[in-house]
């Protein structure tokens, strides 16, 4: 049997979910009670994971004993399959129960890894390495857009208003489809559009601030690579004998860089060095390229 027909909408979904997010903040609040007679330290140190710790034990406990939650019971739905015939297994449950109040906390995780990841592989190269923490960065923000643009998909259609529940698949029926109030629905449509248009400008705010930035560094390298050539030509005029010299070239040095154990030798010169040895040419300190320091008007 086929129970696409007695699909639950926007007021029974939205209805439910409200009062299960009530009830595990109470059960929360009672968790971290109980985690006061620990003491203090303990209570300031795990306190933040009272409501991760509530809702998987409330909505674990329904999906374990095939029950309803309180708020899927006070509402008449219960879960279903995919193909809106059984009774999603324990396993597809608890599988979205961890995807929805775990899945975010994850996701951030990995790419703080990957981040690190990134930053720690010296065979990348720094411009190359900038953009992909930067893509990595830009990823960390965007699970927000992702369940608002979600949210309004759902208030329009009357899909599936929890990420975790398109991932596995599993929807929502009426047990008395045939009891149905005939609200309308035209409220929710409404409030999509409005919720589509707010994070469509969000993001094109953000992109223009990006793009702007961008410009700017463009205009900036453009400005330095322009004052390099000048001072490269002042140089050869002027042949200042007293200007400091790169100990690599003997020559005046150009694009002054810095290293963490205090030398300064030419760009170029301490460059074209590291690509041979990763160590200091002085002191023969430990040297990557990521640790070297360009100085402006020096």
């Amino acid at each position: 049997m086929n129970f696409r027909n007695a699909r639950a909408r926007q007021p029974e979904i939205v209805r439910s979910i409200q009062k299960d997010d009530r009830y595990t903040k109470e059960l929360a609040g009672d968790i971290s009670d109980l985690l006061r007679l620990a003491g203090r330290r303990n209570w300031i140190k795990y306190n933040q994971l009272c409501q991760l710790i509530a809702e998987i034990s409330y909505h674990g406990f329904a999906s374990l004993n095939n029950l309803q939650t309180l708020g899927e019971e006070y509402t008449g739905i219960i879960q279903i399959d995919s193909q809106y015939r059984n009774i999603p297994s324990k396993l597809l449950q608890l599988a979205a129960i961890i995807l929805e109040f775990g899945g975010e906390a994850l996701y951030l995780k990995t790419l703080q890894i990957l981040e690190k990841c990134i930053k720690d592989n010296d065979e990348i190269v720094p411009e190359a390495k900038n953009k992909l923490i930067a893509i990595v960065q830009a990823m960390s923000s965007s699970p927000a857009f992702i369940k608002a643009l979600h949210k309004s998909w759902f208030y329009l259609r009357c899909n599936k208003y929890q990420l975790s529940k398109r991932i596995t698949g599993i929807n929502y029926v009426l047990i008395r489809h045939w009891l149905q109030p005939h609200f309308s629905l035209y409220g929710y449509k409404i409030l999509g559009i409005i919720t589509f248009v707010q994070v469509s400008l969000s993001l094109a705010s953000i992109l223009y601030d990006i793009w702007g930035q961008h410009k700017r560094k463009q205009l900036q390298s453009l400005h330095i690579s322009k004052g390099s050539l000048q001072n490269e030509k002042v140089i050869e005029e002027k042949d200042d004998l007293s200007r400091p010299k790169c100990t690599l070239c003997l020559e005046p040095r150009i694009n002054t860089t810095l290293t963490p154990c205090g030398h300064l030798f030419c760009w170029n010169c301490l460059l074209d060095w590291l690509d041979e040895r990763d160590q200091c040419p002085l002191c023969r300190e430990y040297l990557k390229k990521s640790n070297l320091i360009q100085l402006r008007n020096f």
